[in-house]
């Protein structure tokens, strides 16, 4: 389990660093063109703007996955630990509830709907199905995220009860 996790957050990693570093090219290349070519590359505003959305949302799930993601600590660190772990518990359930019903089963049906009108980016002409796969894929890395949380601290749980 430790290894598939570790190589999960490898992955999501990657692609963030990967996706902030086409996005700053793109941004460069775009002054660079606008203010030396004096010829603006139209691609590189959607591009970039797209990046950013993709990185945002991967972001996310990596940074819920660090457990670097904002939250309301102040409250919970007041808690027993097991209290803690309890109310960690049902925090990753909602987190992974969410994910499953809003960013997968929606995301799916964003994606599903992009392709079947036949929806395009104005300027790149890629199908815009593409560009909304990021909440399927997040939410895919959320919900196992919020899965592993939760068997981490139920046996925590078990572990702290058997003493």
């Amino acid at each position: 389990m430790k290894i598939l996790s570790d190589w999960r957050n490898r992955i999501l990693g990657f692609f963030v660093i990967t996706i902030v570093a086409i996005m700053v090219i793109a941004v460069l290349w775009q002054v660079f063109t606008r203010l030396v070519l004096k010829v603006p590359a139209v691609w590189t505003e959607e591009s970039s703007t797209y990046m950013l959305m993709w990185c945002g949302i991967v972001g996310a799930a990596y940074a819920y996955g660090q457990k670097a993601h904002v939250g309301m600590e102040y409250f919970a660190y007041k808690l027993s630990a097991r209290h803690r772990r309890m109310l960690e518990i049902v925090i990753a359930i909602l987190v992974g509830y969410f994910a499953f019903q809003v960013m997968l089963i929606g995301g799916i049906n964003f994606v599903r709907n992009a392709f079947v009108n036949h929806q395009t980016l104005p300027t790149l002409g890629i199908p815009t199905g593409y560009l909304y796969l990021c909440l399927p894929i997040s939410a895919f890395f959320i919900i196992t995220y919020s899965i592993e949380f939760v068997f981490k601290d139920v046996s925590f749980l078990i572990k702290e009860r058997t003493r």
